[in-house]
């Protein structure tokens, strides 16, 4: 989906597309500071990846650090291809060179996992994963303890931040499925801001109905039935 595809519909809804005319809320923002739509698109896509962090989820091959205590995937220090804003799972072991699957891992409780884990234990296959977003969304851990001096490779799924959208011609990244709420939020950004098209009631129904289509589109997904894992028994 192309940010002029949301765009669009939100000049349509503010009646901002009449031939001739200059628009009042350009979708490119100016040089002399002005905002456009665009940065407010921006601005949607980051709260979208904030309630479905599912959303933006990359799979890949991660390199770990030495011991138990994990940082959320960074370019610079994992080999990752984005950087993580938090992590959903680690599905299973790659190895030390990246590419030879493994054994699967298990995520457990934090408090569980650090209870009643040997801290002094490393190897270099992980069995457990531990993560709680609202306790510290930077930091997970891993049992056993990765060895130091070691490449130890899983593969993990993790949220990454939304790409910064600086042209209409480029992709959100999301399925058309999400149109409605991107549209929705936009149009409650303009709408709720100190300007000649602010209406604070208007604004607070059009935050309504991105809420009502994010919880749409959490119903639809949940329904789907999950596919069964491919990873069994390190093929």
């Amino acid at each position: 989906m192309r940010a002029a595809e949301v765009l669009r519909l939100v000049s349509g809804a503010l009646q901002d597309l009449e031939p001739g005319l200059e628009s009042r809320w350009p979708w490119e923002g100016g040089d002399d500071g002005r905002i456009g739509l665009l940065d407010f698109l921006n601005d949607a896509l980051r709260a979208v990846g904030m309630q479905r962090p599912d959303a933006f989820a990359v799979t890949e091959p991660i390199r770990l650090e030495p011991g138990m205590r994990q940082r959320l995937p960074r370019r610079r220090i994992h080999s990752a291809s984005h950087d993580a804003v938090a992590l959903i799972e680690l599905v299973r072991n790659l190895g030390e060179d990246g590419e030879t699957p493994g054994p699967i891992i298990v995520s457990v409780q934090p408090t569980l996992l650090l209870a009643w884990t040997d801290a002094a234990r490393s190897a270099r296959i992980v069995e457990n994963f531990a993560y709680d977003r609202t306790t510290n969304p930077d930091v997970y851990y891993v049992c056993p303890a990765v060895c130091d001096h070691a490449d130890v490779w899983v593969e993990a799924t993790y949220s990454a931040a939304p790409t910064v959208i600086t042209d209409p011609d480029q992709d959100l990244g999301l399925p058309d499925s999400y149109t409605a709420a991107l549209k929705h939020y936009v149009l409650a950004s303009v709408l709720d801001g100190d300007n000649e098209s602010s209406n604070t009631n208007k604004a607070s129904y059009h935050m309504q109905l991105y809420a009502q289509a994010m919880g749409i589109k959490l119903q639809v997904d949940g329904s789907w039935p999950k596919a069964k894992s491919s990873v069994q028994g390190g093929a």
